[in-house]
Formats: structure tokens, C-alpha cells, sequence
């Protein structure tokens, strides 16, 4: 996948968990700051016109 979990070449159990915590960890940081950038409210629902309407 994209953060590397399938890039697992180590020899020994402490390696392997070392990766797959990093892994795990990267892959929780991503989802924190898209769940944060799904949050926010949308920009151009708040944004005033540049050039007042007149009526």
C-alpha cells in the first residue's frame, strides 16, 4: 500500500513490529489531518462577494 506495509524485508520479530508500528503510526497521523481537513467548513460557502450587488 502506500504507506509501506508490504515493504517488509526484516529478519527478526523486533524489526518486523518496529515496521508495522511505524506503519501504523504514519497511516493514524493521515487520517488525523483528513478527518481535520473534512472538519473544516467549506471557504467558498463563507466568502463574500468582491463586488457588492447592487439591487
Amino acid at each position: 500500500n502506500e504507506l509501506g506495509l508490504d515493504h517488509n524485508e526484516t529478519r527478526s520479530w523486533h524489526d518486523w513490529h518496529r515496521h508495522v508500528s511505524l506503519v501504523m503510526l504514519a497511516f493514524a497521523l493521515l487520517a488525523a489531518i483528513r478527518h481535520r481537513a473534512n472538519a473544516l467548513p467549506c471557504s467558498k460557502k463563507q466568502t463574500q462577494p468582491l463586488v457588492p450587488v447592487q439591487s
